[in-house]
């Protein structure tokens, strides 16, 4: 059964880095509630997305503000409670699968729950579920390499939702696909969506975005929503 999805916000979240004898303002402050469905993050290169997406996950520490998942201050846990907060709350994907080359595609889908101490039966049944709705039970045992692009995308996608994450971060995780395989990962994003969780993707593509409910426009640091 799905878990119910966790309010993701910003308030005044900003981030400021160091130049020369200068700073630059990679992102202006920003208050936000994160609506349940889709968002989807655009804007140029360098606009300040991947900035905004790493604070959102805890992977950057902001100049000033605050990120809450549930009313929790992820910022405030330290760097190992961040870790244990992500493992339990957070799933990613990104333009790169970032598969381990070593382990199949099923171990690759119970490593999540591996982390969280889920009893061996347990987790090979929920991966194996997974791998099976995203049509891949025929390449379970498979190594990353002997994956095409789209199939590593989709066991991505499958791990990032093994746990029943309240929040799933997407980075540009079609910008790699054919237009096929794009479409296909598309829809496993938004099925969380449907279901109530907060899936915030960051793209580059007109077409991606005009899947998502809500939409978020960066441009030199500065963050407007656009519905």
């Amino acid at each position: 059964m799905s878990t119910p999805g966790l309010l993701l916000q910003t308030e005044q979240l900003s981030r400021i880095y160091p130049s020369g004898d200068g700073s630059i303002t990679a992102l202006h402050p920003f208050t936000h509630t994160f609506a349940p469905g889709l968002t989807a993050v655009v804007g140029p290169s360098g606009s300040g997305k991947s900035t905004l997406l790493n604070l959102l996950a805890g992977f950057d520490t902001p100049s000033g503000g605050a990120v809450r998942v549930g009313g929790t201050d992820i910022h405030t846990l330290g760097e190992a409670g961040r870790a244990d907060f992500r493992l339990k709350h957070y799933g990613f994907v990104f333009q790169s699968h970032n598969l381990v080359a070593i382990l199949s595609a099923q171990e690759n889908v119970e490593f999540p729950l591996m982390l969280s101490g889920v009893p061996p039966r347990e987790r090979r049944e929920r991966a194996r579920a997974l791998l099976s709705d995203v049509g891949l039970e025929k390449r379970a045992h498979h190594l990353p390499s002997h994956l095409s692009g789209g199939e590593a995308q989709r066991v991505a996608v499958a791990r990032a939702l093994v746990s029943d994450p309240a929040v799933l971060l997407a980075d540009e995780p079609t910008g790699n696909l054919d237009t096929r395989s794009g479409q296909v990962v598309l829809e496993l994003l938004t099925r969380p969506a449907r279901a109530g969780k907060t899936v915030v993707l960051i793209t580059h593509d007109p077409d991606v975005a005009a899947l998502a409910d809500h939409h978020l426009r960066v441009r030199d640091g500065e963050v407007h929503a656009e519905d």
